[in-house]
């Protein structure tokens, strides 16, 4: 499963958290997706002067429980693992051979990541959108049209994201804090319940 979402600070990390944890005996690993912004590569950090085509990704595998990061807060809410995926702007397909390997013997994946989709079909693909923010991402606008469902965190009352729950997919309204609507639930179960132990 992958959880997208129309801008930054949507609520597509504690989407995820509430998918773990609505689905305690799924077996979850799950994966965040990012490019890295520090000016330098993702292996070595900010003081490394690599070239553009060196260095191009980096997978780290999360153990801390403290809760402080997103992939923490994955293990927190019950993932078996947890793994961090940051790439150089453009550079993602380099790091899916190496994440495909780390994933072969998941029980159940959940990616947070809003290119994933163009690369990967995953068997659902959720869309994280609030009508109150005025930015969407060109990643998220482009994906609308693969989208099986919305999880809206405000009524449908205009801008981008309105249009976009009203395109013929699934929607279901989850303000942030509240529970994962029984509903979302339930369409989880149908999509990916048969034979893969969510319950």
């Amino acid at each position: 499963m992958v959880v997208g979402g129309q801008c930054r600070k949507v609520g597509k990390t504690s989407l995820v958290v509430d998918l773990i944890r609505a689905f305690p005996r799924a077996r979850w690993t799950a994966v965040k997706i990012t490019p890295y912004t520090d000016g330098g590569c993702p292996v070595r950090g900010s003081r490394c002067k690599c070239a553009p085509n060196r260095h191009t990704f980096a997978i780290r595998e999360e153990k801390d429980r403290s809760g402080e990061s997103d992939t923490s807060r994955f293990l927190v809410a019950g993932a078996e693992r947890a793994l961090w995926v940051q790439s150089k702007e453009g550079r993602v397909t380099d790091a899916l051979a190496l994440l495909a390997t780390k994933l072969s013997k998941a029980g159940n994946v959940i990616v947070e990541s809003d290119s994933l989709t163009k690369l990967w079909k995953p068997d659902l693909y959720l869309i994280v959108l609030d009508s109150r923010r005025d930015d969407f991402k060109a990643s998220a606008r482009s994906a609308l049209r693969v989208a099986d469902a919305f999880v809206r965190r405000s009524p449908a009352h205009g801008s981008r994201a309105r249009k976009a729950a009203r395109g013929g997919s699934v929607s279901f309204l989850q303000p942030l804090g509240r529970r994962l609507p029984e509903g979302l639930q339930r369409f989880v179960m149908r999509r990916l319940g048969a034979g893969k132990h969510l319950t």
